[in-house]
């Protein structure tokens, strides 16, 4: 009653850091509060509070997963695309036009381990008509 909302949440906080108050009085106290018609307005205002830190932590974990999944994802669709095109350029070097049938195969394929076979392959084929779609 003594002081705004916006010094409340101020003070609740230092309370809840020095107070040292045991999970037992914490207890204690949120029950009287709870029993009490005039503090009422009091619990609502913690469980709104406590509600609010909840979705604000739950928010930041959400973004910070969802931006190192889409970085991850980026970067392995980054590395098969360009792993894509040094298969196609190797094969181009080598033996000159390639069949479009060929580079088609090569452009579908976003296993980086059969990517990884047909770069070898690429290298090693004495000629274009060695190539085997894996």
């Amino acid at each position: 009653q003594l002081v705004s909302g916006m010094l409340f949440d101020k003070y609740v906080d230092f309370i809840d850091i020095y107070a040292q108050i045991t999970e037992q009085e914490q207890e204690r106290l949120y029950h009287n509060i709870i029993q009490h018609e005039e503090t009422a307005m009091l619990a609502q205002y913690i469980r709104n509070k406590g509600m609010q830190q909840g979705m604000q932590q739950g928010m930041q974990q959400g973004m910070q997963q969802g931006m190192q999944q889409g970085m991850q994802k980026g970067m392995q669709q980054g590395m098969i695309k360009s792993t894509q095109e040094n298969i196609i350029e190797i094969l181009e070097l080598r033996f000159g036009k390639i069949p479009p049938e060929i580079s088609n195969y090569i452009k579908q394929i976003n296993d980086p381990a059969q990517l990884k076979k047909l770069l070898k392959m690429g290298i090693q084929i004495k000629e274009i008509s060695s190539f085997k779609f894996v």
